[in-house]
């Protein structure tokens, strides 16, 4: 009998460490549609609370204004809340996400953020527009 628990409490002990180191400390997913340069997603609340990379997903992106392309691509800009100032940008990725892209920006301070359209593929015109089916934040 013994042993049996020792099993357990061993399995239960292991499967809070590799769970741990796997999976991040929070996400949201969603998606977006006619966005425009300038877009900001919704904040997340980063504690800090592992050390888990901040990532941004974006799957199937396209501009409006030309079909589904192989080339299509989205630069976000990762944005840290500083109270009343401005936030700070902290670094760019640029997704091809056609079919999928992920960017990552490390593990990052406890703090607010959210990410910002910085540009895309046929998004030179003030009319052109971004889909998004399908984005996932992790943090």
């Amino acid at each position: 009998m013994t042993r049996n628990y020792s099993g357990i409490v061993t399995g239960l002990v292991l499967s809070e460490v590799v769970a741990g180191t796997v999976f991040a400390e929070g996400s949201w997913t969603s998606s977006m549609s006619n966005v425009k340069v300038g877009f900001d997603s919704r904040t997340w609340t980063d504690r800090n609370s592992d050390s888990a990379s901040t990532a941004i997903r974006f799957e199937g992106c396209r501009d409006e204004n030309y079909s589904n392309g192989s080339n299509d691509w989205t630069t976000v800009s990762v944005q840290r809340h500083n109270g009343i100032l401005p936030a700070g940008d902290f670094g760019r990725e640029t997704l091809y996400c056609h079919v999928a892209d992920t960017g990552y920006r490390g593990d990052q301070p406890a703090q607010d953020y959210h990410f910002q359209i910085e540009a895309f593929s046929g998004g030179t015109f003030s009319t052109n527009a971004l889909d998004v089916p399908y984005l996932k934040a992790s943090y």
